[in-house]
């Protein structure tokens, strides 16, 4: 029996426990094989995954999504990180936002923003999914990425000082909010050297991102339990 793929449902979606030792390019051909299996027990469904027993890359992460999409009728809906702190923060500020979706003015779009795809809107937008590369937000408020961003978000369209980003898993192409825009190439890669590994001590690498607009300058930062004091404040970023 082959054990280097074990796929394993849970209160909130499945686990893919995946083999540390075999070559990438031959475990994706074990996960096709293992998905193309379990498709029909699988069903259609919308859930979220947590990978196991390899660290997987961005990169990586999205093949293996690739695969699941084009092998089953599940819809990866966001990605858990298998640490029970980072993922109990990402959990608290999913909550945090889908308690505001019934009381925002907002526009709420479910499923995967597809490569080419535009999705625009007057007021904030939260995406229940991800945002793939080549596809691209634009929001007059803000924007919730309930999954991965991978590809261009542009918040704060109607000069919004106020406006965010947040995402699940951020990975963006561009990020925007106003007049401010993130340049990765701008920042300092001793000071960036030195956040990485003052959240690694803090195993907040994984965990989902926040950005934002202080003394203009776009910045991203983990969300944590503190990062927002209460849902009365989120549903006023929101409106």
């Amino acid at each position: 029996m082959d054990t280097s793929v074990v796929i394993k449902g849970y209160k909130n979606g499945i686990v893919l426990q995946l083999n540390n030792e075999l070559p990438f390019s031959e475990l994706k051909k074990r996960i096709r094989a293992k998905f193309q299996e379990s498709a029909k027990f699988l069903g259609e469904a919308r859930m979220a995954l947590t990978f196991d027993g390899r660290e997987l890359s961005s990169e990586e992460q999205r093949e293996v999504l690739r695969i699941i999409s084009e092998n089953t009728d599940l819809e990866v809906i966001c990605v858990f990180d298998n640490d029970q702190k980072n993922e109990d923060l990402l959990k608290m500020s999913m909550e945090r936002v889908i308690s505001c979706l019934a009381n925002t003015t907002g526009q709420i779009y479910r499923g995967v923003l597809p490569t080419g795809h535009k999705l625009e809107s007057e007021t904030s937008i939260i995406i229940c999914g991800n945002v793939e590369a080549g596809a691209r937000v634009v929001s007059g408020g803000s924007i919730v990425v309930l999954g991965a961003l991978y590809g261009s978000a542009f918040a704060g369209t109607n000069s919004s000082k106020d406006a965010f980003i947040s995402a699940s898993h951020m990975h963006p192409e561009r990020l925007r909010i106003g007049d401010c825009e993130y340049d990765p190439a701008a920042v300092d890669p001793k000071e960036q050297k030195r956040q990485k590994k003052q959240e690694k001590k803090d195993r907040l690498e994984n965990c989902a991102r926040l950005a934002y607009v202080e003394a203009q300058e776009l910045r991203i930062v983990p969300i944590q339990d503190t990062t927002f004091t209460s849902s009365e404040e989120l549903k006023k970023e929101l409106s």
